[in-house]
């Protein structure tokens, strides 16, 4: 009895590390699961286990900083095209920290990263923070309300994160810029249109004022014209004095008088 108890006691230790080692097998070979890859595999890069949950397939990925005006090229691979519920691995290199001077003291900015995804039908969405240091490992991408969020574990706090409402609060401060701007460039627009238009009621005015005097000069040089020449008196003849004639039968004396011949 004592070697039978012994026996089935061997037995169940023997089946029970065959079932621990195929839990272990069956996890590692989840663990070691392959993944469509985005990004390059190096030193520093983020990991991170990203699932599409968006509702349809992701056709682009870009990531920047909040600092860059642009976002630069896809980072999927041509021909890529993240499915509907798939993951892929994502690797992203961080970019350096920047260093600012402040009151002549330097400081490092930490680095905030924007994510825009393109859907397959054309939509383009962004988080506008992407907390990668804080992703324990797997992120999920969500679409809700038009919103575009992330689920993942934080490292930090070990519990489940939604930036969901982070970033519908980014939306509306992102929409509100936006009417802003484009009241100002409104209203910079009717400010020149109006200075614009000032501008060619004085131009037109001058214009007006330069034909009006071309029109007076000709008018006063027809009337000028039109009135009779008045006519000059003729010159009046001064009557000529006649001077006697002097005879030369006679000379004069010494005193001025004739002298005669006998």
């Amino acid at each position: 009895m004592k070697k039978f108890t012994k026996l089935c006691g061997m037995v169940l230790a023997v089946g029970l590390c065959v079932a621990v080692t195929a839990c272990g097998k069956q996890q590692d070979s989840q663990e070691n699961a392959e993944y469509p890859t985005i990004g390059t595999q190096a030193e520093g890069a983020f990991d991170i286990l990203l699932k599409n949950n968006i509702g349809q397939d992701i056709t682009a990925l870009s990531v920047k900083l909040d600092t860059e005006q642009q976002y630069p090229e896809n980072m999927l691979a041509t021909d890529f095209v993240l499915k509907n519920g798939e993951t892929a691995q994502w690797f992203y290199m961080p970019q350096e920290a920047e260093t600012a001077p402040e009151n002549e003291t330097e400081f490092l900015l930490n680095p905030l990263y924007q994510v825009q995804v393109t859907a397959a039908d054309a939509s383009v969405y962004e988080i506008s923070s992407f907390g990668f240091e804080d992703i324990e490992k797997e992120a999920e991408l969500c679409l809700e309300d038009d919103v575009l969020f992330i689920q993942y574990t934080s490292k930090e706090s070990g519990s489940i994160v939604s930036t969901k409402e982070q970033e519908q609060a980014a939306k509306a401060q992102k929409a509100e810029m936006e009417k802003e701007e484009a009241e100002r460039i409104a209203a910079e627009q009717a400010e020149a249109e109006r200075i614009a238009a000032e501008k060619t009621e004085a131009e037109k005015a001058a214009a007006h004022a330069v034909q009006k005097e071309k029109m007076e000069k000709a008018a006063a040089q027809k009337v000028q014209a039109q009135q009779p020449v008045p006519q000059q008196p003729a010159p009046t003849q001064v009557p000529v004095e006649e001077i006697p004639q002097q005879s030369t039968e006679g000379c004069l004396t010494e005193g001025g008088g004739p002298v005669f011949n006998d």
